[in-house]
């Protein structure tokens, strides 16, 4: 059942990007972008975003004050 769902996640992935047209050695190199991209997105939001959101916070507050 799980094996069969994820199946479909995939075939719906590569329909939706157009994947499903490239030869396998593209794939890598295209879903290897997609993973390093996806990788920088979430290093910066975990080192990044708690610094910005405190900051947002103490400009509110000495709005509100």
């Amino acid at each position: 059942m799980v094996f069969k769902s994820l199946k479909k996640l995939n075939y719906q992935y590569e329909v939706t990007t157009g994947l499903y047209m490239l030869e396998s050695w593209e794939k890598y190199i295209v879903n290897g972008v997609v993973c390093a991209s996806f990788a920088l997105v979430a290093y910066t939001a975990i080192n990044h975003l708690p610094l910005q959101g405190t900051g947002i916070f103490h400009q509110v507050a000495s709005y509100v004050a």
